[in-house]
């Protein structure tokens, strides 16, 4: 362990990174945190007694009184110098931590010694109440997340008992009650009831669930009784996955956004070099007294660091993840929320996001063959494919494939496959796979349909045609999008151009690309990037299968997939739970919100701080006052950002929204 390490471990999380609170991932975490946490509360309370005793007790001769402060100093703030020392390893040379090291020091140096101690004491009591405000908030928003019971009705050998949730194991009997949340994932063995989703985020209504249908932990049971097989623990759990996902996702990202980099960057070393100035020029230009110097320059250390930015930030950016969450819509932390704010184009790949993403085989035709026999073919050949394409052609099939004929399977993402089945070579997927191939489909086959072609060896063989609905919410969905203002919304597919023509119309987009491959809309996404209005950013929205793994070419990626996914999807910045396409504006929505909060509270926070630091240097104000004024500004910042944000979006509105 180095010397850097050491620092780290001796002060605790309180220090480790910035001033008054690290953020989202300093939330409690275990006895060791608990640990420390109980020393410096009896620290601070041996510190505060002796300050008390060396102010209040007249009878204590010189130079006690002088000793009991520093004592006081050393003892509640050894820490903070620890802090400060381990910033300046770490290049952080104008954290809070320097500042008020810097300040205490001075003071002490140059007679303050009541000030300094003051300074010390003011300041820890400081992090005390924000900290708590933070941690109590950090909790209660996640906890709002957190929808599973805390027991389960388990029955076995023919009689009911009630036992903690996570007691419950795979292949357990459940009983679930109408009214009652679901406590595990789990497969219905007997009974019927709507089961209502809700609580993971999807307000599309009550579902109805029979025997067979899988259901989700944290649903609620609205109706019948039903019994139930346990699939997974309730550390397993869809809601345990959605509670983890939002956990690290508040834990994600830089303590302050990019918009807000500038204060840090500029204000504190203007701040702090107006302090050295005023210990150089007043002495000299003004003839105030050095210490007098020395009192200002330390008040204006201790006024330097954004403070009530680090605070502030955080909290607001929690408050809008936990609340979107509860709507379905997951960021991938705080920079994938900054980011959003500024989305001027939507571009979506109709697939899955605009229509349902479940296409429905309604023709196959086929000058060679019977049809059944093709669809044979198609399917085998699709056995290995995971595309909705595949899945609807297999499902129309219904009948057994014999995997030991496929060999030399080869996908190729957004076109289709290649492989033998039989020994013979199967292509099955666009027109533009057919051309890739060599293979020609005479005219009459190049519709304006939705359709997979096939051929075997070199020879076409025909085409089933396919058709994916609109969403019911498409439409409504756009139009919101278009709303928020945005510069353009776009559409990509993998259709004829006259189907895409006719979505697009229904939809009243009027940008739109058909006949995409993945690679010609990547390629595509990079061109309408290039042509942004310079600071309104691109964002793609596609289904979760889109991604796989990798990002697109916009500046921001977000996926919609099935509420019962519950899981990010590699590579994306956004997803949305549920499917529901008024989710995307929402998310917009939320972000520039939360960007609009915290310019208002920082704006009033700096505000503040620079009548302050007027204040100070003019020399009207003392510097243990100075701190009280800003630890008031610092925890005012932080109770406005849960007050103000906290009801604006934990209750859902309408269907779909957030307030």
């Amino acid at each position: 362990m180095n010397f850097t390490e050491i620092l780290e471990k001796s002060v605790g999380r309180r220090y480790s990174c910035s001033g008054v609170c690290a953020g989202p991932a300093s939330g409690p975490s275990g006895s060791d945190e608990l640990g420390l946490e109980i020393v410096f509360i009896v620290r601070l309370i041996v510190s505060c007694a002796a300050f008390a005793v060396s102010l209040l007790v007249s009878s204590i001769p010189a130079p006690w009184p002088v000793v009991l402060l520093i004592l006081a100093v050393l003892i509640a703030g050894w820490d903070i110098a620890a802090g400060a020392v381990l910033s300046i390893l770490k290049g952080r040379y104008l954290d809070k931590t320097v500042l008020v090291t810097l300040s205490v020091v001075l003071a002490l140096i140059f007679g303050f010694s009541v000030e300094g101690t003051a300074l010390v004491l003011l300041y820890q009591i400081g992090c005390i109440f924000v900290e708590y405000a933070y941690i109590r908030t950090y909790r209660s928003v996640l906890d709002e997340i957190h929808c599973e019971p805390d027991d389960a009705r388990v029955f076995s050998d023919g009689e009911e008992s009630i036992v903690p949730a996570n007691s419950v194991e795979v292949g357990d009997t459940i009983i679930i009650l109408p009214g009652e949340r679901v406590p595990c994932d789990c497969i219905v063995l007997e009974g019927t009831s709507s089961l209502d989703k809700s609580p993971l985020g999807d307000y599309s209504g009550a579902v109805m669930v029979k025997e067979g249908d899988e259901i989700l932990s944290g649903c609620i049971n609205r109706e019948g009784q039903l019994r139930c097989e346990v699939t997974s623990t309730s550390t397993d759990s869809a809601a345990a996955a959605l509670y983890s996902a939002v956990e690290n996702g508040a834990k994600r990202g830089d303590v302050v956004p990019g918009t807000f980099a500038w204060i840090q960057t500029y204000l504190t070393p203007i701040i702090t070099v107006a302090a050295i100035l005023v210990l150089v020029l007043l002495p000299l230009i003004f003839d105030i007294p050095i210490d007098e110097a020395v009192r200002r320059a330390a008040m204006l250390l201790v006024l330097a660091s954004p403070c009530a930015l680090n605070v502030a930030m955080p909290l607001i950016r929690l408050c809008a993840m936990c609340g979107a969450a509860k709507n379905g819509v997951l960021y991938d932390g705080c920079s994938a929320m900054d980011s959003v704010a500024s989305v001027g184009t939507v571009a979506f790949d109709k697939a899955g996001t605009l229509s349902e993403g479940s296409p429905k085989v309604t023709a196959i035709k086929s000058e060679r063959m019977e049809p059944e026999v093709l669809l044979k073919i198609a399917a085998h050949a699709l056995a290995y494919s995971n595309t909705p394409q595949a899945r609807s052609v297999i499902a129309c099939y219904g009948d057994t494939i014999y995997i030991d004929l496929i060999e030399n399977f080869v996908e190729i993402p957004g076109s289709g496959v290649e492989v033998k089945v039989d020994g013979i070579r199967i292509c099955v997927g666009s027109r533009d796979l057919m051309m890739i191939k060599g293979v020609s489909v005479p005219e009459a086959d190049v519709t304006d349909d939705y359709s997979y072609y096939i051929s075997i060896g070199d020879e076409y063989a025909g085409r089933i045609v396919m058709a994916d609905a609109l969403r019911a919410d498409a439409a409504e969905g756009v139009a919101e999008l278009r709303a928020c203002g945005m510069d353009g919304i776009i559409m990509f597919t993998d259709e004829s151009r006259d189907a895409a023509a006719r979505a697009a119309s229904a939809l009243s987009i009027s940008e739109y690309y058909s006949e995409c491959d993945r690679e010609k809309m990547r390629g595509t996404l990079a061109d309408i990037k290039q042509g942004c209005v310079r600071g309104r950013l691109l964002a793609f929205v596609g289904s979760g299968e889109v991604f796989g793994g990798s990002h697109s070419a916009a500046d921001v990626d977000i996926a919609m997939t099935g509420v019962e996914a519950l899981t990010m999807p590699v590579g994306t910045d956004i997803t949305i739970f549920g499917g529901s396409v008024d989710k995307v504006s929402q998310a917009i929505a939320v972000s520039r919100y939360a960007r609009m909060l915290s310019t208002a509270v920082v704006g009033g926070a700096a505000l503040v701080k620079l009548v302050l630091i007027v204040i100070a240097a003019l020399g009207f104000s003392t510097l243990w006052f100075s701190v009280f004024l800003d630890a008031i500004a610092t925890v005012g910042a932080s109770l406005v950002s849960i007050l103000a944000f906290g009801g604006e979006i934990r209750q859902p509105k309408g269907k779909h929204e957030a307030k």
